[in-house]
Parts: C-alpha cells; sequence; structure tokens
C-alpha cells in the first residue's frame, strides 16, 4: 500500500471517529432539551457522560496508536485514568455527572441482560442497546477501541499483568483454548436463561464489584479476576466476558487495527516475545481471523523497524 494511500484510509478513519463522536456531543444536546418532554430514547442514553467521555477515550487511543506514540508508560498512566474515571468517579460527590458514570449496565449485562427480558416477555430497555451501539461502532472504527481504551475492568487487569514474575509464571493460553471456552460459556448461558431463566455470569461478574457494596462474593469474583490477570493477560476478557466474545467478532469489520509491512518486518519476533497478548503471530502471518488485539500498542512499539502499525 502506498504512502499515500496509507494517509489517505488514516484521514477517513479519523474523519469517521470525529463524525461519530461529535453525534454523540449533538445527540446530547438534543437529549438535554427533549428529556423533560419524553422518555428516554436510544440517542438519548448518549447523554451520559460515561458514553461521550468513553467516546473521548477511543479517539485519543486512536490518535496514539495511529501516530505509534503509545509508550509503556503512557499505556500505564492511560490504563489509571480508565480505572479512574470509570471505575471510581461514579461514587465521588459529584452529582448527576456521578450518577451519569455509573457502571451500570455493563459491558456484561449489555449482551446478556436483553436476553433475560426477552425470556420473560418483556422489550429490552433502549439503554442496553444504545450502549451496545456505541461499542459497536468504536469496535469497528478501531479494532477493540472500547475495550482497549474504557473499559475499567480490563484496565485493571492489565495493570496487575505488570507486576514482575519470572517469564515461565506468565502465560499466553493457546486461543482456540480460550476462546472455545468463551464460546461454549455463552452458549450455556443461552441455553440456561431460555430453560431457567437466571444468567449464568451473574455469578462472576467482576463488574458488580465497581458499585462498591463490598459484597463477600462479589469481592471473591473481583480477587480471583485480578490474581488470574497476574498470570495470564486479560484473562476474564480473553475466557468469560461475552462483551469481549462480541467485539472479537467485530474486530474483523474493524477500519483500523495492528497491521504489519512486510517489507519491513525482519522476522526478528521482538513483537511476539515482548507483547501480552497471544495476537501478534497471527497479525505477522496476516490471517484474517486472529485473537483479540486490545490495541495496547506494545508490539507496534517495540519494533525496531517500524514495521507494524496501527492503521487501515
Amino acid at each position: 500500500m502506498s504512502g499515500k494511500t496509507i494517509s489517505c484510509a488514516r484521514k477517513t478513519v479519523l474523519l469517521a471517529g470525529i463524525v461519530a463522536l461529535l453525534t454523540l456531543i449533538s445527540s446530547s444536546v438534543v437529549a438535554e432539551e427533549v428529556a423533560v418532554r419524553r422518555p428516554l430514547g436510544f440517542f438519548d442514553v448518549w447523554l451520559l457522560p460515561r458514553v461521550w467521555i468513553g467516546a473521548i477515550f477511543c479517539m485519543i487511543g486512536l490518535l496514539f496508536l495511529m501516530k505509534s506514540r503509545v509508550r509503556r508508560t503512557l499505556r500505564l498512566v492511560s490504563l489509571v485514568l480508565m480505572l479512574f474515571a470509570f471505575g471510581v468517579v461514579l461514587i465521588l460527590p459529584l452529582g448527576d455527572f456521578a450518577r451519569g458514570m455509573s457502571i451500570h449496565p455493563s459491558p456484561v449485562c449489555i449482551v446478556t441482560k436483553p436476553f433475560l427480558f426477552l425470556n420473560a416477555g418483556r422489550h429490552v430497555p433502549v439503554v442496553f442497546l444504545s450502549i451496545l451501539a456505541f461499542v459497536a461502532v468504536f469496535t469497528i472504527i478501531g479494532n477493540k477501541l472500547f475495550c482497549g481504551w474504557v473499559c475499567p475492568i480490563g484496565a485493571i487487569q492489565e495493570i496487575f499483568h505488570r507486576i514482575p514474575l519470572p517469564k515461565k509464571l506468565k502465560f499466553k493460553l493457546p486461543f482456540r483454548i480460550s476462546n472455545t471456552v468463551r464460546f461454549v460459556l455463552y452458549i450455556v448461558f443461552l441455553i440456561v436463561v431460555f430453560t431457567a431463566g437466571v444468567s449464568i455470569y451473574d455469578y462472576f461478574n467482576p463488574f458488580e464489584f465497581l458499585f462498591w457494596e463490598f459484597q463477600l462474593p462479589m469481592i471473591l469474583v473481583f480477587a480471583v479476576t485480578l490474581i488470574a490477570a497476574v498470570f495470564i493477560f486479560r484473562a476474564f476478557c480473553y475466557l468469560i466476558c461475552p462483551l469481549g466474545l462480541v467485539t472479537w467478532v467485530l474486530e474483523h469489520l474493524s477500519l483500523v487495527k495492528v497491521r504489519v509491512n512486510k517489507e519491513k518486518c525482519t522476522n526478528c519476533n521482538l513483537c511476539v516475545d515482548a507483547s501480552p497478548c497471544p495476537a501478534v503471530p497471527s497479525i505477522l502471518e496476516e490471517r484474517r481471523s486472529r485473537p483479540d488485539c486490545h490495541a495496547c500498542g506494545r508490539c507496534i512499539e517495540v519494533c525496531p523497524e517500524k514495521a507494524l502499525e496501527f492503521r487501515a
């Protein structure tokens, strides 16, 4: 691909992101004007601070990645900001703004609760569909931008994975195994929902801890999530998270993702060794389908030949 074509593609993707962000902001203004006159609508949900601030985080991540500016320290700062913005602000005395940053409905709930409503013969509340659409839009604009640059559980897992341990204690699970577990779990969830009317994810959803109510079951789930993350990069994301499964499917449609320039690549495998995720070998082989890439930018950072880029 020529430099001119790549530049044009970058501008197109950035324009798409800016349009999406402006749509969020404009819909927020309109929603604020009509909120007193009608029930919350699909685009009214984008008035919530968690949505438009999430869009800003996605766009910042997209810009840094496309400019190859993500460094290990910058990434850590971004992870801490994600955790604070989407996991802590909601409990601060900030009135309506803090309530608008609530984790409800959580990333797990937006792809599980709708089936519970349908099984009960009820309409799915628009907030679930609207937030899912927001996640889908930014996942298609840039590879897993929501999961990699907004999700607080993903952020804290990534932080804990940085705890230094002997290399032999850091595991990269074969994706065929982790994705099979995640897929089978979701199928079991659907079967149980339509036969027993309950969600199995309610028993191991670490997002529930971010309501900060400190119930013992949630503390245990959260603790197990963090302990697993020390040894396996984003273990919950790869093995359990149903939204992770959905965004993995959407990754195949992403306009921008990590791509390799074969003319520059020397097959040194520094990116494979340095990156915590299992996606890099598939990226180097230019496979159409590959493991989840959470847009952390580590492989791009360590490549001495600048052969890896986040581009269209």
